[in-house]
């Protein structure tokens, strides 16, 4: 079955699974989030979405499981019967792998995940102080001599932590230490100007 599932996450975005279900997604890639109550629209979807509300996150098959109401397995065999993806066949040669070390390696992988998720909340909560710091201090003509550090700061930030989500939000499992490596520091940093904020 994982054969089945890389075939399927590497064919299909989570972008192309709303659509075919049923979500309407407009031009910038936002769609209204079918998991809460959400007038606006607030789930980005590409390769995964992200719901910048209440946090949902995924790829194109636990969109479709959660969508559809299905288990994994079946979603992805939606997926395949849907997008004309060959599943594989069912052969008895699986590599052996031994037990603790599967059990390391997926808890290695929760653990990159996790902090996938941790970083998307930071930074997209940073990103909401940015816009707003962008709206409230902005100058009130040109001729202001001095621009509010904030909105400043909005300026100066505002495109990196887009990026930054971006890339958080498009990566697979297979990414997220090199994401964790690259961004890390940065999303040390974010935390620490929240506390700030906060105080």
């Amino acid at each position: 079955m994982s054969e089945l599932f890389r075939r399927v996450k590497a064919a299909v975005t989570a972008r192309q699974a709303a659509e075919r279900y049923g979500l309407k997604v407009n031009h910038f890639g936002m769609a209204c989030c079918p998991f809460h109550d959400d007038r606006d629209p607030s789930m980005k979807l590409d390769e995964r979405y992200y719901c910048f509300s209440c946090g949902a996150t995924g790829d194109a098959v636990d969109l479709t499981a959660r969508l559809l109401k299905l288990t994994p397995k079946d979603a992805a065999l939606r997926l395949a019967a849907d997008f004309g993806i060959e599943a594989p066949e069912n052969k008895n040669k699986h590599k052996v792998v031994p037990a603790k070390t599967a059990i390391a390696k997926n808890a290695k992988e929760r653990q990159a995940g996790d902090w996938v998720n941790y970083a998307v909340r930071v930074l997209t909560d940073y990103l909401w102080h940015l816009r707003d710091h962008e709206k409230k201090h902005a100058p009130k003509s040109m001729n202001d001599k001095e621009w509010h550090p904030l909105f400043c700061e909005a300026l100066n930030r505002k495109d990196f932590i887009e990026y930054a989500l971006d890339e958080l939000l498009a990566a697979g499992g297979s990414d997220h230490d090199e994401l964790r490596r690259v961004f890390g520091k940065e999303v040390e940093r974010v935390e620490k100007r929240l506390e700030r904020y906060a105080a």
